[in-house]
């Protein structure tokens, strides 16, 4: 299986997964796993803003065509959906259907999604969650702490999907929650404990609700007197949710709420703690806010590479961010899961066929004319100077 960039795409190319839309109202698949790419199709998957998809490729496209007969392709869309012309005559690979299991997490989502949106969307100013909107949350927190637990590869494929260009305050609340649950794990955090971050972290921006939308969206540099409002959304989102009853939300939840713009060297708002003196809850959402946040689409500047936004954390331990939430986080969320295809600084592209403790330096293999050479930039010196520069943006092979 290749990872491929949506503008990498070409006509029959087969897909190895679903893909979704993230729209709040309507999540649903859109292309089911088999599924032979056409023209259609990829302009289709541009325009809802998917990113990137999976696609068949390396030993199993070898593979899969040996041993499969040839027989005219059988076009997998989505009931309802917009249907594309027929595929040409190429083998077709089968499919276990989808399991219950992942049927169930795409309908977690969903409801997350559109959940989320009807609280963070509300017309007029927010002053507490009501009873409803409290419930909802805590169910959201039950899902993703059932759904994600420590499973980095589940993880990784929700965040590409979510990570659309209808970017709204709610998406990346869910987002931050995901991502916030899988470094509690590697924190070694117990369910309670994990709980409170997911709630918090869902709720970390609640307080935008009610600061001015023209500032949230502005596609310029904010003036001091902008960014002055826009600092008080932790304070505004800290007393929506204490107002919403006694006892509702643990002191924990709350932290994580008010602190979560604090940097680790005391140059955050709103109080300017610095060091342990921020509490956990609160260095873990920062971490995975701004991961996010550097990551998706802005109305200011286009999003960062995984990669890109991962070197710039590792950068910043130690001044914005703490040493073993950033560590913790390295490990729960890899920028080059097995199937990747990136670009090296010695101008060779590779496929990662494994990943190391050091996520930013994997096992890749790249293919010659004759043969294929396994190289672990970690620990072969030979490679020591040869760095990833980012994902292969050049051609990619296509199935049949």
């Amino acid at each position: 299986m290749i990872i491929v960039p949506v503008d990498n795409l070409r006509e029959g190319m087969v897909l190895a997964k679903d893909v979704a839309t993230t729209s709040a109202t309507d999540y649903r698949t859109l292309l089911t796993r088999g599924t032979f790419l056409t023209g259609e199709m990829i302009t289709m998957l541009s325009r809802k803003g998917i990113k990137s998809v999976n696609i068949i490729g390396d030993e199993q496209q070898a593979i899969i065509a040996d041993s499969m007969p040839s027989a005219p392709a059988r076009v997998h869309v989505a009931a309802g959906k917009e249907e594309p012309s027929a595929a040409v005559n190429i083998p077709q690979p089968q499919y276990e259907p989808v399991s219950v299991a992942e049927e169930i997490k795409n309908q977690h989502i969903g409801r997350a999604l559109a959940e989320l949106n009807t609280i963070f969307e509300e017309n007029g100013e927010v002053k507490e969650l009501s009873q409803d909107a409290v419930k909802k949350v805590n169910d959201i927190a039950d899902d993703i702490l059932v759904d994600i637990g420590n499973d980095s590869t589940y993880l990784g494929n929700q965040m590409i999907a979510l990570q659309n260009y209808d970017d709204y305050t709610y998406k990346h609340c869910l987002r931050v929650a995901m991502l916030s649950t899988s470094v509690a794990g590697e924190l070694g955090l117990s369910k309670e404990e994990t709980k409170d971050v997911i709630v918090s972290a869902l709720l970390h921006d609640i307080g935008k609700s009610n600061i001015d939308h023209d500032i949230i969206i502005k596609p310029s540099k904010l003036t001091d007197a902008e960014f002055a409002e826009i600092k008080r959304h932790p304070y505004i989102g800290y007393n929506i949710l204490k107002n919403s009853g006694e006892g509702v939300y643990s002191g924990n939840v709350l932290s994580g709420v008010l602190f979560h713009q604090e940097k680790y060297d005391g140059s955050g708002y709103p109080t300017g703690i610095k060091g342990k003196e921020i509490p956990l809850i609160a260095r873990i959402i920062t971490v995975c806010d701004v991961f996010d946040a550097l990551t998706s689409n802005r109305p200011y500047r286009k999003p960062w590479s995984v990669a890109e936004a991962e070197e710039y954390i590792l950068g910043s331990c130690g001044s914005h961010f703490d040493f073993d939430v950033t560590s913790a986080f390295l490990r729960a969320f890899n920028p080059y899961p097995v199937g990747t295809m990136v670009s090296l600084s010695d101008g060779r592209h590779a496929i990662v066929i494994q990943t190391n403790q050091n996520v930013l330096r994997p096992i890749v293999r790249i293919q010659g004319q004759n043969s294929a050479e396994e190289i672990d930039l970690s620990s072969d010196f030979r490679f020591l100077s040869v760095m990833i520069t980012g994902i292969y943006g050049g051609t990619y092979p296509t199935y049949g």
